[in-house]
């Protein structure tokens, strides 16, 4: 089995990308608060929902999104269409679909973790007013008054996808793994997908399956979305990513960014260095590294002298997306 396993930072320079409940007349970013110290943070659901989204805007050519499914009135449920066949975002993303006549639920074969800032910061709090306003319609003196909180960091996440399931629907009797109801296993039949009697599976070939995860990479690479954007543009594409294929699940980079004295990022030497010594044998392939010139310029020669080549963070995960469909057997 073979995972894709990657690193990315987001560059936030003043942003408010994802935000909680308002206190009073002050929207609230969302923060973990360690100690005295606040660390924002984007939810995973967030990320995976600009993720979508940019791939339904910039990819709909190569990317057919599930129709949602609101359940009848009164009732706090919507799900997709539940069809992994027909709709790569089912496959990649997973989905749970719980009719009376049937439940199908898929665990999500693309892993996110939650976005969170690399050091602690200093929430600022904007103070504004609405002054166009007619005398009388707001307070006293014709004006309403807001505040919203913002940010200054960089934010860190993980991903990791599993190239053996990615494509492969399970019709096994458990929660996350019955993948298949009676229409979706009539279609897999009908369209002669691979049977794997092992696995009570079906699996679509292996082109299509490599042809999925590519479009998800590359849409990674070119990632749009976040709250108050109108106020404070950020770009939210990541400035760094690391990557490889590895053996298994378990996160080879987790460790390898740090920060300095002032809660800027770098690589940590050591980290990286004791990585590839002793995984070393859990690399399917090379390291695919890619950081924007300006961002991390201090991290170079600590790259350099392991070894590492640099390309842009789009131009690393083309060059993973190129190298995917030379290796079908990483889907194996």
């Amino acid at each position: 089995m073979a995972f894709i396993t990657g690193l990315f930072l987001i560059d936030a320079p003043a942003s408010a990308l994802n935000n909680g409940e308002a206190d009073n007349i002050e929207s609230r970013v969302k923060t973990i608060r360690v100690g005295t110290s606040d660390y924002p943070y984007v939810s995973a659901q967030s990320f995976r929902y600009w993720l979508r989204t940019t791939l339904a805007d910039h990819f709909r050519d190569d990317w057919q999104a599930s129709p949602v499914y609101n359940e009848a009135k009164g009732k706090q449920q919507a799900y997709t269409a539940g069809d992994p066949i027909e709709y790569p975002d089912d496959d990649l993303f997973g989905y749970m679909r719980a009719t009376k006549d049937e439940t199908v639920t898929r665990v999500s074969p693309f892993r996110t973790s939650t976005l969170v800032s690399i050091a602690p910061v200093s929430l600022v709090s904007d103070f504004g007013v609405m002054a166009r306003l007619q005398k009388g319609e707001g307070d006293k003196e014709g004006v309403l008054l807001h505040q919203h909180q913002f940010y200054r960091t960089t934010l860190q996440g993980l991903f990791s996808l599993d190239l053996n399931a990615a494509g492969t629907f399970t019709n096994q009797f458990r929660s996350g793994f019955q993948n298949l109801g009676a229409e979706t296993i009539k279609k897999a039949q009908e369209r002669g997908l691979q049977k794997i009697d092992a696995l009570r599976a079906y699996r679509i070939p292996v082109n299509e399956r490599i042809r999925r995860v590519q479009v998800l990479l590359q849409a990674l690479g070119r990632i749009e979305g976040g709250a108050k954007q109108a106020l404070h543009y950020t770009d939210v594409s990541p400035a760094f990513v690391i990557a490889a294929v590895t053996r298994g699940g378990n996160h080879a980079f987790g460790h390898c960014i740090t920060t300095d004295g002032n809660g800027q990022p770098y690589i940590h030497h050591g980290s990286l260095q004791q990585a590839f010594t002793a995984l070393s044998d859990d690399f399917v392939s090379g390291i695919y590294l890619g950081r924007v010139a300006g961002f991390m310029d201090t991290s170079q020669e600590t790259l350099n002298a392991l070894g590492l080549t640099t390309l842009h963070p789009r131009e690393a995960l083309g060059a993973l997306v190129n190298d995917l469909a030379a290796h079908p057997e990483w889907f194996d």
